[in-house]
C-alpha cells in the first residue's frame, strides 16, 4: 500500500474535487482513500511519502497513436506527400516484427516519463507489441491495423483477425492490455471489410477504432461514389455505435455532428500532427456542445514527432481559440478533462480519475522547475504551463514506473540500443527515398 500526503490533489471526478493539501492511499488493485489531509484517517498518520505541495492527477491517456511508427520521427518532415512518398513504402520494405517491438517500447518509455500511462495503439505486430506493453508495465489498447490492401504482417482481413485472435490469447490473463479492431479508414476498406470489422468487434465485445473524415480525397470519393459524406454511409450501414473511437474527424459536416452524437461515437482529435500536416482544424468545441465524448491523442511519432499529452492540450487551446476568434473558448478546466475523464469513459475501463475503487494511474508533477512558479490555478498550469520536464513520478496501477524523472525497472540505454540495432536496415532504405528528393 502506498500513501501520499501533502499533495495538491485534482480527483478529475465529476465534481472535479480537489484538495489543496491532500492525501492518496492505494495499491496495485485500486484507489483506497482520497482526501483533504485535514481528515486523513488515523490509519495513515504515521505513514506515507510527503509531497510537499506537487501536483498530483490521474494520469493522461492518448486515444490515438502509431507507437511503432518512432523509425519514422524527423524523417522528410516537411516533404510534400509524405505518406505516400515515405511512409507507406518504408512499412513494407523496412518495418518488421523486432522493429516495430523495439519501437513501441521506446514509444511507450516516452509516454511513461510524459506522465501518460495509457494509448489506444493502431499498427502492425501488434500480438507483439500487445507483450511488450505487458514487459512494460504499460496499459495499452492494441489495435491490429486492418487493410484490404498488403500488410508488413500479413495480407487480408483473415490474418488480420487472426492476429487480434493471437493478441487476445497473449492478454487474456493481464489485467493492462485489451485487444481491440482497427480498421484503417473507410477509404481503405471496402464496406464490407468494414462490416466484418464491425461485426468482429461486436461479437467479441471489443472497442473498435479508425481514420475517420480525415483526408479530403476521403471526403471527395465518397461524394463521388455514394452522394453522401464517409459518417454518412457508416450511419446508413449501421455501422456507428458507442464502441467506436473515430480518430481526427477533420471534416464533418453540422449532420454529420449530430450523427456522430446520436451514435455516442467517440472521438479522438490529434490537434499536434493535424496541424503539423496542414490538414486544418477539427470543429472540437462544435462537437463537444453536441454531446460528442472527446479524448486527445497525438497521431504516431512520425506524424506529431512527439508523443508528449502537454503539447496536445496547448495546442487544442491555442488552435480552437484562433480558430474561433475567441480567448475565452475552450477554458483550461474543460481541456485537461480531454486526457483524464473523458479518456476513461471512452475507453470504457476504470482510469482517468482519483477515486475510491479507480485504477491507480497517477502522475506527479513538481514545482520545482519557474515553469511552474507562481500556480494560481492548477488547471491553467497543467494546459499551458508544464511540460514533460516538470514530471516527476508516475504509476500504473499502483506501481511505480517513473520515479524522479527516471524510469524504473527498464533502462533507457537498453531501450535505445536495441532500437538502434534493429533500425539499421531501416535507415539504409530511407537513406535511398532520401536521395529521390
Amino acid at each position: 500500500m502506498t500513501v501520499l500526503r501533502h499533495g495538491w490533489i485534482l480527483t478529475m471526478d465529476d465534481q472535479e474535487h480537489s484538495y489543496r493539501d491532500g492525501y492518496l492511499v492505494f495499491d496495485e488493485n485500486g484507489i483506497i482513500d482520497v482526501g483533504d489531509e485535514k481528515t486523513i484517517p488515523q490509519t495513515y498518520q504515521a505513514m506515507g511519502e510527503d509531497l510537499h505541495g506537487a501536483l498530483v492527477f490521474p494520469a493522461f491517456s492518448n486515444l490515438h497513436t502509431h507507437l511503432s511508427m518512432v523509425p519514422f520521427r524527423s524523417l522528410a518532415d516537411d516533404c510534400p506527400n509524405r505518406l505516400h512518398r515515405f511512409l507507406m513504402p518504408l512499412e513494407q520494405k523496412a518495418m518488421t516484427k523486432d522493429l516495430a517491438v523495439v519501437s513501441a517500447k521506446l514509444a511507450m518509455a516516452e509516454l511513461l516519463l510524459s506522465g501518460t500511462t495509457s494509448a489506444v495503439d493502431m499498427y502492425y505486430f501488434e500480438s507483439d507489441v500487445a507483450q511488450a506493453a505487458m514487459d512494460m508495465g504499460f496499459r495499452l489498447w492494441a489495435g491490429e491495423t486492418v487493410l484490404d490492401a498488403h500488410r508488413p504482417d500479413g495480407e487480408g482481413l483473415d490474418s488480420a483477425f487472426a492476429e487480434i485472435q493471437k493478441t487476445k490469447d497473449i492478454t487474456a490473463s493481464c489485467t493492462l492490455v485489451t485487444p481491440l479492431v482497427a480498421p484503417h479508414a473507410p477509404y481503405s476498406l471496402s464496406l464490407e471489410s468494414l462490416k466484418a470489422c464491425y461485426r468482429y468487434a461486436q461479437e467479441h465485445g471489443t472497442l473498435w477504432t479508425m481514420h475517420l473524415e480525415e483526408m479530403p480525397f476521403e471526403m471527395e470519393q465518397f461524394r463521388n461514389t455514394y452522394q453522401m459524406t464517409p459518417v454518412g454511409v457508416m450511419e446508413k450501414e449501421g455501422l456507428l455505435d458507442d464502441r467506436l473511437i473515430a480518430a481526427h474527424l477533420l471534416l464533418p459536416t453540422e449532420s454529420d455532428i449530430e450523427i456522430l452524437a446520436s451514435r455516442h461515437v467517440s472521438v479522438a482529435h490529434c490537434p499536434g500532427s493535424n496541424a503539423k500536416a496542414a490538414k486544418g482544424v477539427a470543429p472540437i468545441p462544435e462537437m463537444l456542445s453536441a454531446g460528442c465524448m472527446v479524448g486527445l491523442g497525438t497521431d504516431g511519432p512520425s506524424s506529431g514527432n512527439t508523443l508528449d499529452m502537454f503539447t496536445q492540450m496547448k495546442l487544442y487551446a491555442v488552435l480552437q481559440k484562433n480558430r474561433l476568434h475567441d480567448r475565452s473558448a475552450v477554458p483550461a478546466q474543460a481541456i485537461v478533462p480531454l486526457v483524464t475523464r473523458n479518456a476513461g469513459i471512452i475507453l470504457k475501463a476504470p482510469i482517468g480519475q482519483l477515486i475510491q475503487g479507480y485504477q491507480a494511474d497517477i502522475t506527479i508533477l513538481s514545482f520545482d522547475r519557474p515553469n511552474m512558479v507562481p500556480c494560481h490555478d492548477p488547471y491553467s498550469v497543467l494546459a499551458y504551463s508544464a511540460g514533460v520536464q516538470n514530471v516527476k513520478d508516475v504509476y500504473v496501477a499502483g506501481r511505480k514506473k517513473v520515479a524522479n524523472g527516471n524510469l524504473v525497472c527498464v533502462s533507457y540505454d537498453d531501450l535505445v540500443s536495441q532500437f538502434t540495432e534493429q533500425s539499421a536496415r531501416f535507415n539504409r532504405e530511407a537513406e535511398k527515398l532520401l536521395q529521390t528528393l
